[in-house]
């Protein structure tokens, strides 16, 4: 999450808390921004999560594991399914494309259509 979309969340959450509620939710949101997409994930289980909201997550958590989407991989998700498109250098950046892409909620199956570059 960047600072921007942080500072609008907490600034929607402190509306009508008290000064030490306030600080108390400003820790834990600043704390909840640092961790990795797979705790944020953790916290996000139990929602409901659109197609288009999921290839949002997929392409960002593809892109925290890879630094950049460097790879040009493309994200297509249909009713909870992810395919993913593309070409990745070697077989080590695949397995961990799938086992990132795999561990979002919201993901029922992935279906592997990326090329290892020869």
């Amino acid at each position: 999450m960047n600072g921007k979309a942080t500072g609008l969340l907490l600034a929607g959450i402190l509306i009508g808390c008290s000064s030490q509620q306030a600080a108390q939710t400003q820790r834990q949101v600043t704390t909840q921004a640092g961790k990795s997409v797979g705790a944020m994930n953790e916290a996000l289980k139990n929602i409901h999560v659109n197609d288009g909201a999921l290839k949002v997550r997929v392409a960002a958590a593809i892109a925290e594991q890879t630094g950049a989407n460097v790879f040009h991989i493309s994200p297509d998700v249909h009713n909870g399914v992810v395919t993913l498109n593309g070409t990745v250098p070697n077989s080590l950046i695949e397995t961990t494309v799938l086992r990132t892409v795999r561990g979002l909620s919201g993901v029922k199956r992935v279906v592997n259509r990326l090329r290892v570059a020869s």
